[in-house]
């Protein structure tokens, strides 16, 4: 038996999947939608292991305070407090020019 090289051979195993594979699901799932065979090997493996739910459900809660704060930041305005002041700015000019 040949150990499968990429994502796609590894979907082609049985819904029962390692931790390291369900993991990566959670990860893809992030990124796209699942086919319907990675959302049921996901699922299945997420029913039988508490670590990989638990894993599962700290992942969603990073990406959704991710999200809201990009979304407060990209709102806020930003204050005068947050500007270089200007021989700050000088300084890195010159060290800029001094490198090119």
């Amino acid at each position: 038996m040949t150990i499968p090289s990429n994502w796609e051979e590894e979907t082609r195993l049985p819904l029962f999947t390692s931790c390291k594979q369900a993991a990566r699901l959670v990860s893809i799932s992030i990124e796209r939608r699942l086919t319907l065979r990675e959302l049921i090997t996901m699922r299945v493996h997420l029913l039988m292991c508490r670590t990989c739910s638990r894993y599962r459900r700290q992942i969603m809660s990073l990406r959704r305070i991710f999200l809201r704060h990009t979304e407060i930041l990209d709102n806020v305005p930003p204050s005068p407090n947050d500007t270089l002041a200007p021989d700050v700015k000088a300084r890195i000019r010159s060290c800029l020019r001094d490198q090119v």
